[in-house]
């Protein structure tokens, strides 16, 4: 008769940032032996997997004083010698042909360096905090206003379309826990002008910068800074969704908090003030 996992019949919940697998590829290693993965802390949790940086889910668990919080080498200690070659092959870090990073526990960024600079290839998709805290999701106007009336983090989707891009508040963008994964940050404006600079100027940089489809007939880009730049749209201080055919980003500049950096289909890209109650999307640089 086979022995019984550790990990059978035990709930698990992962929590900070992992450094030795990703979350999916624990939840893989939970199921395969007979364990269940929760979302939240409850009564009904049996062991909290804490990584670096831990947050409010730890300080749920402690108080609630029923769960067994270990690290993540302890957790791989309770995965049986037997545990099933698929899920051993999910635990194999995924690498691509790009020029990746694993950043944190559920973010990998594909990077494109222009001049000297490292930019993020694609924008960014994190709902949660560096933490581990989750952001809430906006999906209404109503909870869009309400969530900028209260001065609080914010996220949604662009027209609540999950296939498209993601868009934060600025509360999001300022809050202490982080935005941006380990080893990349918000650009600011002067991380932004030197990338348009750095392309020869507003009008090569508009060609450039942006990719060679999703945009409007006739206003595609060449996509030779490899940064390929499709239409983000924003979302309104009252809720509403609009600039199908722009991207805007969130520039995090000292003293001018809501600059942004639109790609529209008519103009160079510029700089825009907006509102704090704006939805932005995110691109992210490594710092200097």
């Amino acid at each position: 008769m086979p022995t019984k996992s550790k990990i059978q019949d035990q709930t698990f919940l992962f929590t900070g940032t992992l450094t030795e697998f990703t979350r999916d590829e624990a939840e893989v290693l939970v199921e395969a032996n007979g364990g269940k993965v929760l979302s939240g802390v409850s009564a009904k949790l049996n062991y909290l997997v804490a990584g670096e940086d831990a947050g409010s889910k730890l300080a749920k668990a402690k108080a609630l004083g029923t769960v067994i919080v270990i690290t993540e080498k302890e957790f791989l200690k309770m995965v049986p010698n037997g545990n099933p070659a698929a899920a051993e092959e999910k635990l194999k870090p995924t690498v691509s042909n790009a020029n990746t990073k694993k950043v944190s526990s559920e973010t990998t960024i594909e990077e494109v360096k222009i001049k000297k600079r490292i930019w993020a290839k694609e924008n960014l998709r994190v709902t949660a905090f560096k933490n581990g805290d989750e952001i809430l999701e906006a999906k209404t106007d109503k909870e869009w206003k309400e969530a900028n009336k209260k001065k609080k983090p914010a996220f949604c989707y662009f027209r609540n379309d999950s296939s498209k891009d993601v868009l934060y508040n600025w509360w999001a963008i300022e809050d202490e826990r982080g935005l941006a994964p380990d080893g990349w940050i918000i650009p600011n404006e002067n991380d932004f002008y030197e990338l348009v600079n750095d392309l020869g100027g507003d009008e090569k940089a508009f060609h450039s910068l942006k990719s060679k489809s999703s945009w409007e007939k006739g206003y595609e880009g060449n996509g030779k800074a490899k940064f390929d730049a499709v239409p983000t749209g924003c979302r309104d201080n009252d809720g509403t969704f609009a600039g199908d055919g722009s991207a805007y980003f969130w520039s995090k500049s000292e003293g001018e908090l809501v600059l942004t950096r639109e790609f529209a289909a008519f103009d160079p890209p510029y700089r825009y003030s907006l509102d704090e109650e704006n939805g932005l999307a995110v691109r992210c640089v490594r710092p200097e």
